[in-house]
């Protein structure tokens, strides 16, 4: 037996068990749409079909997807019809949970009972899949960390008539953050690796920032800065020299795509004639919008992790193509930067289908290679009724006789079944108010312990004397002016004044740098920012001119206006 069983190796195995089965991942994004499809073999994973199209504009709207994808498949020569679909928008969402450490078959309930007001949608009747992360038995209250995706069932239901309108059969729904998951346990990126890897999904409409620790997804958030943030800060009107260009969509988004991410210092000039660093100082307040998310992401992360750290980040997505893209988060957040192929692990080097994908686009397929790998069910938010079967039974006539004297039994069978099921609901329901009980018996006894301090404090500053003291919102009238003013503008002074009527007289003074015939509309569109805000009032300019202004000041101003 021993000597058989080094005879059989696993290239023996393969061979024996034919190609492995597949499917069609498909990842359907704001920009594009992505198809992979995966199969098993004896060498090891193969690319059988990837495909990618524009998405329809206009919105999800089934029927239209549903022709695209039609017309993909066809052009590709795609047999198969199964297929995993990633889920995203606002029927989706994930969120990461402190649990009492409970049966796994129970989560799901606790979710629906205790979590339910951090989701922006009802858990009533939504699709829940989770995964246990950690858990910690030290202390009096011992807990776990899940990620928990859920969907609601007007979202699954999209998703499944899509498919079906396409002629596919549905095997999987899964939200993004699982998709990762699913990828990362399979090409191993995370194993010897100090520290924590961070991801970086940059999407059309949304970048996706996934942090793995090991083999383990810790971190999963999103922010709304985006890809289309560069278009849109690239749109309108911009100079061109002595000339103004008013650039649509369509033309920003060839701009962006052609240049990247460029630097204030760059003389260089586009096509058209304007000037990079034009193009630099238009996008650079998006930038740091999204370095800005970024890094309390990761402040987030190392606060939760105790201080763990992050050692390399990799980029995928479309929003990854972007020129300039690796060099600028490497500077910023001083660490390895680079690009997430979700293929290269996966996939042995002298497949055919592989050598026709260019590496530079690889990033763009992660979510759907992810999709595209076998199914881990627990990440499943397609409902049991609609899963195909995975055997079919032949019932031959020896078997059919059996059958038959079963299905007498089977309605005692169900009724069985069925008390189990409630019994074992109701004693899920009881442990979970048992657990709740426990945890408010706790908040209970620290109200009652902070409710007697805070009468002793009372007693205490009874016997103070009473001051009339009104602080007026200084802090939040520092912070909108901080946020409103533009970036070629300078605050050199602020003078706060009492008034007679109640309120402070502001003051505000500066200086505006870059051309004078741009000076003028920066300071007018601060006032109007200022003058729609509710704690100011009266906003008056004073005073502007050059006179007294050295370069490379443009103009120098004083503004007036009233604290509420």
């Amino acid at each position: 037996m021993a000597k058989l069983a080094k005879i059989i190796t696993p290239d023996i195995l393969g061979k024996l068990k034919g190609p492995g089965k597949s499917h069609l991942g498909i990842d359907i994004g704001n920009h594009t749409i992505k198809i992979v499809e995966l199969r098993s073999t004896p060498r090891g994973m193969d690319l059988v079909h990837h495909a990618i199209s524009s998405t329809p504009p206009g919105g999800f709207q089934v029927s239209v997807v549903a022709t695209q994808l039609k017309e993909m498949i066809q052009e590709g020569r795609i047999k198969n019809k199964q297929a995993v679909i990633g889920l995203s928008g606002k029927g989706v969402a994930t969120r990461r949970l402190s649990l009492p450490n409970i049966p796994e078959e129970e989560i799901q309930e606790a979710v629906r009972w205790q979590a339910g007001e951090l989701f922006p949608f009802s858990l009533g009747d939504a699709m829940i899949a989770f995964q246990v992360l950690s858990r910690d038995e030290s202390g009096s209250q011992s807990k776990q960390e899940v990620l928990v995706a859920a969907a609601t069932r007007e979202a699954v239901m999209e998703h499944v008539e899509l498919l079906h309108e396409a002629g596919l059969e549905p095997v999987g729904l899964m939200a993004e953050p699982h998709a990762f998951e699913q990828l990362w346990r399979n090409t191993n990126l995370g194993e010897g690796e100090e520290g924590s890897i961070a991801v970086l999904d940059l999407g059309a409409r949304k970048t996706s920032i996934h942090i793995f620790h090991g083999r383990e997804l810790q971190f999963s958030r999103y922010v709304p800065t985006s890809g289309n943030a560069f278009t849109m800060a690239l749109t309108g009107m911009i100079r061109a020299g002595e000339e103004e260009i008013e650039l649509s969509s369509t033309q920003a988004e060839a701009l962006k795509r052609q240049h990247g991410i460029s630097s204030v210092e760059d003389r260089g000039k586009t096509g058209e004639g304007i000037p990079l660093s034009q193009v630099a100082v238009r996008i650079r307040p998006v930038l740091e919008k999204l370095e800005t998310e970024i890094s309390r992401s990761f402040d987030y992360y190392a606060f939760q992790f105790q201080g763990e750290t992050i050692s390399r980040l990799l980029l995928a997505g479309g929003g990854a193509q972007l020129k300039g893209i690796e060099s600028f988060f490497a500077e910023r957040f001083d660490v390895k930067v680079g690009f997430l192929d979700p293929l290269a692990p996966l996939i042995f080097e002298d497949s055919q289908a592989f050598s026709e994908v260019d590496a530079a686009t690889r990033p763009v397929f992660t979510v759907a290679v992810g999709l595209s790998l076998p199914l881990t069910e627990r990440f499943n938010l397609l409902p049991l009724d609609l899963q195909p079967h995975r055997k079919r039974w032949s019932v031959r006539a020896p078997v059919a006789y059996a059958t038959l004297g079963l299905l007498f039994l089977f309605p005692l069978g169900q009724y069985v079944w069925q008390s189990h099921r409630q019994v074992a609901s109701l004693q899920s329901a009881v442990n979970i108010k048992k657990t709740s009980f426990e945890q408010y018996k706790y908040v209970f006894q620290q109200y009652e312990r902070v409710k007697a301090e805070n009468s002793q404090l009372e007693a205490r500053l009874a016997q103070l004397p009473k001051l009339d003291m009104k602080v007026p919102p200084l802090a939040a009238a520092l912070r909108l002016i901080s946020q409103k003013i533009p970036e070629n503008m300078s605050l050199t002074n602020m003078n706060f004044e009492k008034r007679e009527e109640g309120g402070l007289a502001v003051k505000l003074l500066g200086l505006i740098y870059g051309e004078k015939e741009d000076a003028f509309p920066m300071l007018t569109n601060f006032m109007e920012e200022l003058g729609k805000a509710k704690i100011f009032s009266e906003v008056e300019l004073e005073s502007a001119g050059d006179q007294k202004v050295h370069e490379p000041a443009a103009l120098a101003f004083e503004i007036g206006c009233n604290l509420k």
